[in-house]
């Protein structure tokens, strides 16, 4: 009897002992964690004591009854892990949830992945794994979603994708893939999101993407796709989304691109793309964002795109139509680099909602249409480098209430500075060279406290710099060349100066034609007011301006001799003091300019020659 007792102690022990063990599955994921550097300790809990993972970090179980739990879901995202995925993950038979998202993984996507044949959700972006997705990824019969962006995955798209008939999104943009676009994955007749972006995806969109009915995302923008847009595409109807830009796209835009009834977005920007933009574009009533530009477009705009009541966005080429003024819901209009022709048209300015205007680098010729200036809301308006003429709307600034950036250099307008362009305040750019504008700069320029850059080169401008241009303290770069600015404001002081030009008391009489408030502009890189008609002194504040690097004052009329402070601009890359009649010696100090790289000095009164000092 003694002896039976034993016996089933020894079998009692031996079942507890085996029960207390870890199961399989926690044995799996505790292999994962031996790959894996976790810096914050994340994962402090997964414990080899423990008999299930159920409750361990990021790991979830479920029960069905009689049965031990199983891993159901393994969530690990952006908990800084780094290491590869170890192929112990295909020992998670029973899970439907993994997500590694936002870590720092690396290596292949491990085969044994396939195992897992009820992964529902299957999210690797934001890592480092590199090399093919593999193959095996078409056993997951069960996934509908794959999301495995910004990683350095390389290969091509597998073709037993097409397996996976519950696919709704697959999202493998920002990698290194290349090849064709699979065929097979136009079987995947739930997929809604296509996103192949900035990749090395070759050869022709496939005409069977016709078949997936319910695409909505068709995400393929910058890779190297060649061939035709498949008129097929005309068959997704729910597509909402259709990025093509950035590729080698040629060919006409199909006219079934019509049959898109809910397109909000349409962007094919930046390939080959040619002939005429067809008319049925006006049939996509919910297009929001259009961007047809950087093809080679022929032809005008068809007026039906002035029916897109919901348009915000446009982004286009050639000639203006009046239409569009009837777009009352758009906000941008992004024309810039194309072959624009003919003028403005009036009716742009009834578009009251506007935010940013877009018109650069075309060939627009007439006025500025006189009702911009009641553009309220407009922050962004650039018309430079077109062949506009006429004045600039007297008001403009004035009633725009967010008035951030005003570009109109290199046009032919003429006519004065609107007095009212730095009333908000809100200006950071103000570009107006190149045109034939004149009088004096506006004494409002001083309200324009947050302006970075003011470029007035070029023009017609008389008069001296405004008083309060030490208010401007955010201004890096101040290009005024190649204007008419005096010295003084009275004609009678320039006859003054005329007249004393030759003797010492000019000195006494007028100390700097640079305000010493340029002293306060400590952020300043560029100052050019070369080709002017500026005399007097550099003041020596300028050494306040640290962070300056281009300084050109040549071909005016400067004084005296050179202040030593010139020396300890430390930044300065270009110095061009030359046709001036500055005289005296050349302070020591400039030799010691470790940055300069170009000096020009000549045409000056100096006792001894640039070269010998320098």
């Amino acid at each position: 009897m003694g002896g039976r007792l034993v016996e089933l102690f020894l079998v009692y022990t031996l079942l507890v002992s085996v029960s207390e063990e870890l199961n399989s599955e926690g044995q799996y994921l505790l292999e994962l964690k031996n790959g894996l550097e976790d810096e914050f300790n994340f994962l402090s809990n997964w414990n080899s004591a423990d008999q299930t993972p159920c409750g361990w970090t990021g790991v979830k179980c479920s029960t069905s009854s009689g049965y031990q739990p199983v891993v159901w879901s393994l969530d690990l995202h952006s908990m800084n892990l780094s290491g590869i995925l170890s192929p112990s993950i295909g020992g998670l038979i029973h899970l439907k949830h993994l997500d590694l998202s936002d870590n720092e993984f690396k290596g292949n996507i491990p085969k044994e992945i396939g195992n897992c044949s009820l992964l529902t959700f299957l999210y690797l972006g934001a890592n480092r794994f590199s090399g093919p997705i593999p193959e095996e990824i078409g056993n997951l019969f069960s996934l509908e979603e794959f999301v495995a962006y910004t990683n350095d995955l390389t290969g091509t798209l597998p073709r037993p994708i097409g397996n996976l008939q519950y696919l709704r999104i697959f999202g493998v943009g920002e990698n290194a893939i290349s090849g064709n676009i699979p065929v097979e994955i136009c079987r995947c007749q739930s997929l809604q999101f296509l996103g192949l972006a900035d990749n090395r995806i070759t050869g022709e969109i496939p005409k069977e993407i016709g078949m997936l009915g319910n695409l909505t995302d068709l995400m393929i923008w910058k890779n190297q796709l060649s061939g035709f847009i498949p008129k097929e595409i005309g068959n997704c109807s729910n597509l909402e989304k259709l990025y093509l830009q950035n590729n080698g796209l040629v060919g006409r835009i199909p006219l079934e691109i019509g049959n898109l009834k809910f397109l909000s977005k349409l962007y094919l920007h930046y390939n080959e793309l040619d002939g005429s933009i067809p008319r049925e574009i006006g049939n996509c009533s919910n297009l929001e964002s259009l961007a047809l530009y950087e093809n080679r477009f022929v032809g005008h705009i068809p007026m039906e795109i002035g029916n897109l009541k919901f348009l915000k966005g446009l982004y286009l080429y050639s000639e203006i139509p009046a239409e569009f003024g009837k777009i009352k819901s758009l906000r941008l209009l992004h024309i810039f680099q194309n072959q624009l022709t003919g003028v403005i048209p009036n009716q742009i300015s009834s578009l009251r909602n506007s935010t940013k205007l877009d018109l650069s680098n075309n060939y627009l010729r007439g006025p500025i249409p006189y009702g911009f200036q009641y553009l309220t809301e407009m922050n962004f308006l650039r018309l430079s480098e077109n062949s506009l003429s006429g004045i600039i709307p007297h008001q403009l600034g004035r009633y725009m209430n967010s008035l951030a950036i005003v570009e109109f250099s290199h046009n032919y307008l003429t006519g004065k500075i609107p007095p009212h362009i730095c009333r908000q305040a809100k200006l950071i750019r103000l570009s107006l060279g190149f045109n034939k504008l004149y009088g004096n700069i506006p004494t409002g320029i001083k309200n324009c406290v947050r302006l970075e850059t003011l470029d007035l080169v070029g023009n017609r401008l008389t008069g001296t710099l405004p008083s309060g241009v030490g208010n401007l303290v955010n201004l890096y770069s101040f290009q005024l060349d190649g204007n008419k600015l005096t010295r003084t404001n009275s004609s009678g002081d320039w006859e003054l100066y005329k007249a004393s030009k030759s003797s010492n008391c000019w000195q006494s009489l007028h100390t700097s034609i640079l305000p010493k408030e340029i002293g306060k502009l400590s952020q300043l890189i560029v100052f050019n007011v070369s080709s002017n008609f500026l005399t007097g002194q550099i003041p020596s504040e300028i050494v306040n301006c640290k962070r300056l690097q281009r300084l050109d004052l040549s071909h005016n009329s400067f004084v005296d001799s050179l202040p030593n402070e010139l020396g300890t601009l430390s930044q300065l890359e270009n110095l061009k003091l030359s046709e001036n009649k500055f005289y005296g010696n050349i302070p020591e100090s400039l030799g010691s300019l470790s940055h300069l790289i170009e000096q020009q000095m000549g045409g000056n009164k100096f006792s001894v020659r640039p070269r010998e000092k320098l």
